[in-house]
């Protein structure tokens, strides 16, 4: 199962509450893609815990999610979790990518444009094939 509320421009419609429906009455998805929605914190992301059957998560864009639902996501789905995409998301460390790529997950987009502390990406990512 897929769920995916992207749209071009982005949204400012799906919230909290959307996600936390949507993982209620459907826990067995495999992906989910909430790229550019502008709404979804820590607090949505992290009812994600319950997806067991997460391969792929797609949060890119969004701005208010940060490590620790991230990470939360990646210690209860990582029997599973495969590949994620997290494109400008401004509150992820490099902290949480070197996570990422210590556990061989795919990081299909990992750019922090407009942060206060740009990184740089290393020899280590992409020999190990991620992508930037």
């Amino acid at each position: 199962a897929v769920v995916s509320t992207q749209s071009t421009g982005g949204t400012w419609y799906t919230n909290d509450e959307t996600i936390n429906d949507i993982v209620t009455f459907f826990s067995n998805l495999e992906c989910i893609n909430i790229n550019k929605c502008y709404k979804i914190s820590d607090e949505g992301v992290r009812r994600f815990v319950f997806c067991k059957n997460l391969r792929i998560l797609k949060i890119s864009g969004c701005f208010k999610i940060g490590d620790k639902s991230v990470g939360a996501v990646l210690e209860e789905c990582s029997r599973t979790l495969r590949q994620v995409a997290m494109d400008d998301c401004r509150s992820i460390s490099r902290r949480l990518l070197d996570k990422i790529s210590e556990r061989g997950l795919l990081l299909l987009e990992a750019k922090r444009e407009n942060a206060d502390e740009m990184w740089d990406s290393s020899d280590r990512y992409m020999k190990q094939g991620f992508l930037f």
